[in-house]
């Protein structure tokens, strides 16, 4: 309401201003020559035929000119004094009481057609775009008023359930829905469903304060979808919740195929390409993270199983340093690898995953240790062609300036791959630096 007084204030002044121009301009006086000149001109024209056609003499018509001057001088100061009195009276007045009026018409207008119970919303009051409920409030008797009119509208009953999901009314809103669906069923399209499966949504959101899709909601997408080309804002939306459904029932190779032919199908420039893109990275990166808590969970099990027990079981402790070395816990993986090495020397399974642990253990550039060296020897004395057991010995023989076997290494190593793949590339740039 402040606000309001302050701009019917401004608006007042203005126009009064605007006023006060006009009251200026219209009171501004002829000048007394030019008064007296037209007065003259009118006078002197009728003496002037007289005189001309012998009715006076010439004399005579002198004085009554001069008589006739005189005359309509005195009159034209004196009327013009008391207009200019009157005028400037008169304007002041108007000046007085125009900006009250102004004020008082606007205030009555205002309360008459107005919303006077609507708070004022300054800029500075705004937060994260929330527009106060009482907003909402009035729309839905506006809402209402049209409906009574116009019973036979969709739009205005949708926009009555959009405005009570707003407020947070789901159940009401659900009412609403379920007598457009009654009432209205071949006049809904895609986005009138849509907006009803989002208000499903809205009530476990209202209710458990996460986004839940229900069969429900899916079968009302599902008919949106029907409806609606997928790459429409309105298709994207409803097929993006239709893969949302099929994530959370774990079914996470249908929802990345739902997900993946949306942004493919989406045009470059669409407004809403971006957060669909957002939102598909965020559940699949949360995914991922529950997937790796739930791998993790396992292996700590199996980890807790088999040392609370001492087990003799090699597979097992296998089995475990290969789920740690998957997870980035090399010193765990080294462990477990360990126990199964010393469980069987000979097992060139626990060879290689001690091996490997180790060496992915060591620091960047770092040359690998004696016993690294060791196991990787005994892990190419079993299989002559290892890649990875070629490529540290081949390393390790060109610190020893033991160029003969590094080149013969590198050679059997090279020979196993693509000539277009980067290793084969490293590889040969490698055999290249030693015949340099």
């Amino acid at each position: 309401m402040n606000i309001f007084l302050f701009i019917i204030i401004i608006i007042a002044l203005f126009f009064s201003l605007i006023i006060f121009y006009f009251l200026k301009k219209s009171t501004k006086n002829l000048s007394v020559g030019e008064v007296n000149k037209n007065i003259f001109k009118q006078q002197f024209n009728e003496i002037s035929k007289d005189f001309k056609i012998g009715v006076i003499n010439k004399e005579d018509f002198g004085l009554m000119k001069n008589e006739l001057s005189r005359r309509v001088l005195k009159y034209s100061l004196k009327n013009n004094i008391d207009e200019k009195e009157e005028n400037k009276l008169w304007a002041n007045f108007i000046k007085l009481i125009s900006i009250p009026i102004i004020i008082i018409l606007s205030i009555i207008f205002y309360y008459s057609n107005g919303q006077p119970g609507l708070p004022d919303l300054p800029l500075s009051f705004r937060k994260d775009n929330i527009i106060p409920e009482i907003f909402y409030q009035r729309a839905l008797i506006d809402i209402d008023k049209q409906i009574i009119t116009s019973a036979d509208k969709i739009d205005l009953y949708i926009l009555k359930a959009n405005t009570l999901n707003a407020l947070k009314k789901n159940d009401q809103a659900l009412i609403i829905w379920k007598y457009i669906i009654d009432n209205f069923q071949g006049k809904l399209d895609g986005g009138a469903l849509l907006s009803y499966g989002e208000t499903i949504i809205q009530g476990a959101i209202n209710k458990e304060n996460k986004i839940i899709i229900s069969g429900k909601a899916k079968e009302v997408f599902e008919k949106a979808a029907k409806l609606s080309d997928i790459n429409t804002e309105t298709g994207a939306l409803s097929r993006f919740y239709i893969g949302l459904y099929a994530y959370q029932n774990k079914n996470m190779f249908l929802a990345t195929n739902i997900w993946d032919s949306i942004i493919e199908s989406t045009p470059d420039n669409a407004p809403w390409k971006a957060q669909l893109e957002e939102q598909v990275k965020q559940f699949s990166k949360n995914q991922t993270n529950v997937q790796e808590q739930e791998i993790l969970s396992m292996v700590e099990k199996l980890d807790k199983r088999l040392y609370s027990s001492d087990s003799k079981d090699i597979m097992q402790w296998q089995k475990l340093g290969r789920s740690y070395l998957v997870l980035g816990k090399l010193d765990k993986a080294s462990t477990a690898y360990k126990k199964a090495y010393d469980l069987d020397h000979n097992n060139i399974d626990s060879v290689k995953g001690l091996a490997e642990s180790m060496l992915l253990k060591q620091e960047n550039n770092q040359d690998a240790k004696d016993n690294i060296i060791i196991l990787f020897e005994r892990i190419l004395s079993k299989e002559k062609n290892y890649p990875l057991a070629l490529w540290v010995l081949a390393e390790h023989e060109i610190i020893l300036n033991n160029y003969v076997r590094a080149k013969k290494l590198l050679n059997r190593l090279l020979i196993q791959l693509s000539e277009d793949s980067e290793e084969y590339n490293l590889v040969f740039s490698k055999l290249k630096e030693i015949n340099n």
